[in-house]
Order: structure tokens, then C-alpha cells, then sequence
């Protein structure tokens, strides 16, 4: 069994927007905007029973015009960078897999900076993995709206949210309900609603590194960061669907990898990025 990290590139964000810094009466300055760089990293199991996808990133072509993204520009001037090779499809080939050989994909949630290449498996033998309630979710509020409808109340989502990436025909969903068990204890989903209503992460159980929980939208500092006024550890997305929940479901994957002797990949954490073995390197 071997997990690899695939680079998909980097976003540039508004730090204050992404994380929450609190107001100048709490921090005693005036908030100073800030560019924030998020890595995005997609991850390979190839395990003996099963080929694992987990997260498709973004596509450069879409996202580079996106105008919903709290984007900031980065040092070259971008929204967001990414070479030809720093996406999920150019990464498993250059370990010689293609998408024919996947068998699960398995999506966090489905905003868009982390589905951007779903369209690829349509017609293809894999199982899209995704909890029920974010699939109703994100057809619920996704956009552009279908004719008729009525706006969705959770606007600071909905942006997030295009139904291009997702209602691809020819995709072969399978909704899931809390926990599940993939491989076996090898490979398990964790249901951790709070960013958003069925976001969930990965766990690899590897022979060797031992537990890895993979953590699609997260950053080192939101499971283990003290939040202004604060008791964390534990600071939630600036943009989420339940606070309360999110910070209940960072806890559960802090208790669970102090347990087990784990630890976190995160997939937006730009200076952990540089610590990792990169693909095609892997752990086992």
C-alpha cells in the first residue's frame, strides 16, 4: 500500500477571509490585508484491493477567471498558479496510472477548487465517492441556478458551487451516510460536517508511516491554531456552513491521530507542502 501527494499548484487568497483574525478591539491593530499562498494537493492510494483518487483540484483554464474566489494576487501578478504538470491527470501519469484504472475517486466536498477535473472519469469504472448530504447540498445552492428557482439562502457558498463540474453526465456516484469503510481499517472515509454539510477527509492506515489522516481544505493552523479570544486549538474556515460543527470535526481528527501516533496531510498548507514527499516519491 502506498499514498503518494500530487501537486495541483497554488491559489492566492485574502489571508482574513480564508481565517479568522478577529476585530481591531480584539487584536489591539487595524487589520492589514494580506495574501495568503494555499498549496492544492490531490492524493494516490494504490493499495492491493483498490486504486484511491483523493480530490481533483482545480482546472487552471476555469479558475484563473474566476471572479467568486476570494482571490489576491500572487507574486507573478496571478489568481492562482499552475504549471502544465500540477494537476491530478499529469500526476498519476507520470506514475503510469490513468483514469481507466481508478476505482474510487473520493471528493471532500464539491467547490469547485476541489472537482475541477471530475469530468474526466465520466464513462469510467470509478465510484465518486461523496457524502448524500453534500451532493444535495451542492445541487441545492450550486450555480448558475436552473430556471425557476428560487435563490439559494447560503450565498457566501454558492458561488463555490458550479453545476458544469458536478452534473457531468456519465458519472457513477456513490452516496454515502457518515463513516465508511473503504478497504477495509486500511483506507476509511470520516464524515466531518462543518465547512460544509457533508465534507468529509481520508484515512490510510500504512504499514510503515502508520495513520494518515488526508485533509482536503485545511491548513495546519486550523486544527492545531488558537483563534483571537479564543481556547482552541481549532479555528474554522472563515466561510463555513456551521462553526460549532467544524470546530467538533477538527477535534475528532486531532483526537483521533494523537491515538493512533498520526498525523495530518493537509491539502491547502503551503509550508507543509515543502516538508512532504512529493510524487513520485511515496509513503508506504
Amino acid at each position: 500500500m502506498r499514498l503518494y501527494v500530487l501537486n495541483g499548484g497554488q491559489l492566492f487568497v485574502e489571508k482574513g477571509f480564508f481565517w479568522h483574525f478577529g476585530t481591531e478591539a480584539d487584536t489591539g491593530r487595524d487589520y492589514e490585508p494580506e495574501m495568503k499562498v494555499l498549496r492544492s494537493l490531490q492524493f494516490y492510494i494504490d493499495h492491493p484491493a483498490a486504486k484511491i483518487v483523493f480530490e481533483l483540484g482545480y482546472d487552471y483554464a476555469d479558475f484563473s477567471t474566476f471572479t467568486g474566489f476570494p482571490h489576491r494576487q500572487g507574486p507573478g501578478g496571478e489568481w492562482c498558479h499552475q504549471e502544465a504538470d500540477e494537476n491530478p491527470m499529469a500526476q498519476l501519469g507520470k506514475i503510469g496510472v490513468s483514469v481507466e484504472d481508478i476505482d474510487y475517486v473520493v471528493l471532500s466536498h464539491l467547490m469547485s477548487e476541489h472537482v475541477g477535473y471530475l469530468p474526466f472519469f465520466a464513462g469510467t469504472k470509478a465510484e465518486i465517492i461523496v457524502q448524500q448530504a453534500e451532493y444535495d447540498y451542492a445541487n441545492r445552492i450550486g450555480t448558475p441556478r436552473r430556471p425557476g428557482e428560487e435563490p439559494a439562502l447560503e450565498q457566501f457558498h454558492s458561488w463555490m458551487y458550479v453545476r458544469k463540474l458536478f452534473e457531468q453526465p456519465g458519472l457513477n456516484w456513490k452516496l454515502i451516510a457518515g463513516d465508511y469503510d473503504l478497504v477495509g481499517r486500511d483506507v476509511q472515509i470520516l464524515s466531518l460536517p462543518g465547512h460544509t454539510p457533508g465534507f468529509q477527509a481520508v484515512i490510510a492506515r500504512l504499514p510503515h508511516t502508520g495513520t494518515v489522516v488526508l485533509s482536503g481544505c485545511e491548513t495546519q493552523d486550523m486544527y492545531y491554531g488558537i483563534p483571537v479570544r479564543g481556547h482552541g486549538p481549532g479555528i474554522p474556515h472563515a466561510f463555513t456552513w456551521s462553526a460549532a460543527e467544524e470546530l467538533a470535526s477538527l477535534k475528532r481528527v486531532r483526537e483521533l491521530v494523537a491515538a493512533e501516533g498520526g498525523q495530518i496531510f493537509c491539502g491547502h498548507d503551503g509550508e507543509q507542502f515543502r516538508t512532504l514527499r512529493k510524487s513520485p516519491e511515496y509513503y508506504d
